[in-house]
């Protein structure tokens, strides 16, 4: 499966009356196990880079 279509990580947002209130994220792969398959982050991170400063 490719890294696009893999968990890197998982926010929440706790609102309340229209503001946010809190926000959590997980970037823990043994916890995001549970939500599907992850992502290699720091793999994401390198491609990500890769692409963002290669020469056109």
């Amino acid at each position: 499966m490719p890294a696009r279509c893999k968990v890197v990580n998982t926010w929440t947002l706790d609102i309340l009356d229209g503001q946010i209130q809190t926000i959590r994220t997980v970037s823990d792969a043994d916890e995001l196990g549970h939500v599907g398959p992850v992502a290699d982050a720091r793999a994401v991170l390198r491609e990500t880079q890769r692409a963002r400063f290669a020469p056109d």
